[in-house]
């Protein structure tokens, strides 16, 4: 019942991802030092994401699960610190008001 579970959980948490993804902007200047840091933040969570996707596809679940929480523990650290915006979407991303 576990790899069930877990199973349900990843295809459940990729398709969130996929839906934040499409909503992402980045929201600072690209011209700017935090616009640097917001392009490699952003290729290390489509990186990781990328990942869970290889690890789901492989049956390593474990894995994909550990590599989703990653990529989305960066989205949702820069949504909240305004790098990037999540147009105000409070069920996708962790807000900070």
């Amino acid at each position: 019942m576990v790899g069930v579970e877990l199973k349900e959980k990843v295809d459940r948490y990729i398709a969130i991802e996929e839906e934040a993804l499409r909503k992402l902007k980045v929201a600072v200047p690209l011209n700017s030092l935090m616009g640097d840091f917001a392009r490699n933040a952003m290729e290390m969570i489509e990186s990781y994401f990328s990942d869970a996707k290889h690890f789901k596809e492989k049956d390593d679940l474990l894995n994909a699960f550990a590599a989703l929480n990653y990529s989305y523990g960066w989205i949702d650290c820069l949504v909240r610190l305004g790098v990037l915006d999540g147009g105000n979407d409070d069920r996708l991303f962790t807000l900070y008001r």
